[in-house]
């Protein structure tokens, strides 16, 4: 995956939610601040 730069716009991508119903970054658009967490998980 290429690196993500600052004052650009984001790559497209979708990812599951908690329920695991896919949830795509554009479903965000014109909304003000949108906060992603991706927790790498605990072994």
């Amino acid at each position: 995956m290429p690196r993500v730069t600052l004052d650009k716009t984001a790559p497209v991508f979708s990812l599951p939610d908690f329920k695991g119903q896919p949830v795509s970054l554009s479903d965000f658009k014109g909304k003000f601040n949108v906060l992603l967490v991706f927790n790498r998980g605990f072994t």
